[in-house]
């Protein structure tokens, strides 16, 4: 039998660890997930039965591992940095689940030791390794819409998703609707149109844990002029949005399911009653198995990537800002 060119450990026994890794790495010849390491042994060892994974224990076993070659960091956020250094410094590639930590701090943290330590760090933006998300950018930046003069994105998770108990709603561990879905927002405007500065931000606030933003509108502006309006909520109607729109003096762009393609995204240009695009992602097309893949190249020949904790340090500066300009301090 071959040997996967990309073996993988995780911390972390949640959902997300069996959706974006151990599901994914299945469908991918090249990866396989070898360990599982949790603060209870006994949970890593039932999720490795579970799974059939060979190795489980706590972090410090699957670090000490020398068959595993990338740590998938699947805690909460407010641990990411402390975890995902150790692994560095043990010498392990890391792929953090999203966001990439805490903090700016913190995500700059990652990266120093990523540098130092001559390994790579990776946040989990799987979205943006999705053909969709891929021509959704180039249309974005091709020049079509003449001078933007709107764009407003809105990631609203429907209401009754987000309840008493979800791990989003707790403060200490980094929870609130920048950080869970204001993130997306701020990758893909940083990606369609470079850096940007927080003009305006106000929160509605979680009553148990004033800590925590239910929901966030704030604005960014860009060098280049454009400003962005952003939603990011955890109060959508039944049916919630994730949706970008962008007005230009030519052409104007709606898109949706922007941050989860494979759940059938849509893209349309129209130029007055023109229909330029009109397109729909292919449904079911996983996201969580392009990034796997995209790891793989990466890793193995230098291919460039968006996943690259230095450039995720610039987002989370900015989730950061957008706390501060709310009157919150970050996490």
């Amino acid at each position: 039998m071959t040997r996967p060119s990309l073996r993988v450990g995780i911390f972390g026994t949640g959902s997300i660890a069996e959706r974006a890794m151990v599901e994914p790495s299945a469908l991918v010849d090249s990866v396989q997930v070898i360990a599982v390491g949790s603060r209870d042994p006994e949970r890593a060892r039932a999720f490795a039965d579970r799974f059939g994974i060979q190795a489980a224990g706590d972090y410090a076993s699957v670090m000490a591992d020398p068959d595993v070659d990338l740590v998938y960091v699947a805690l909460p956020p407010t641990v990411h940095a402390q975890w995902a250094v150790a692994a560095l410094e043990a010498g392990k590639h890391v792929l953090c689940e999203k966001p990439l930590s805490a903090n700016g701090t913190d995500a700059k943290a990652i990266a120093d030791a990523a540098s130092a330590n001559g390994r790579s760090a990776f946040v989990g933006f799987h979205y943006r390794l999705h053909p969709f998300t891929r021509r959704l950018l180039d249309v974005i930046r091709s020049g079509q819409f003449g001078v933007i003069q709107d764009v407003e994105i809105d990631f609203s998770i429907p209401h009754f998703v987000v309840k008493p108990g979800n791990i989003r709603l707790n403060g200490a561990l980094g929870g609130g609707a920048v950080m869970d879905v204001g993130c997306y927002a701020i990758d893909l405007l940083r990606a369609a149109w470079g850096e940007a500065t927080v003009e305006s931000s106000t929160s509605k606030l979680y009553d148990d844990d004033p800590r925590v933003d239910m929901e966030t509108d704030f604005v960014l502006a860009f060098t280049s002029g454009i400003k962005a309006r952003v939603r990011a909520s955890f109060l959508g109607d039944d049916k919630g949005r994730m949706s970008l729109d962008i007005v230009g003096s030519k052409a104007s762009l709606h898109a949706t399911s922007v941050i989860v393609p494979q759940w059938g995204a849509t893209l349309r240009v129209t130029a007055g009653d023109t229909v330029l695009i009109d397109e729909k992602a292919t449904e079911g097309e996983s996201s969580y198995v392009a990034q796997l893949e995209h790891l793989v190249e990466v890793l193995r020949a230098g291919a460039p990537t968006p996943l690259g904790a230095a450039d995720a340090t610039a987002t989370m500066a900015l989730v950061d800002d957008v706390y501060r300009a709310s009157g919150l301090q970050p996490r």
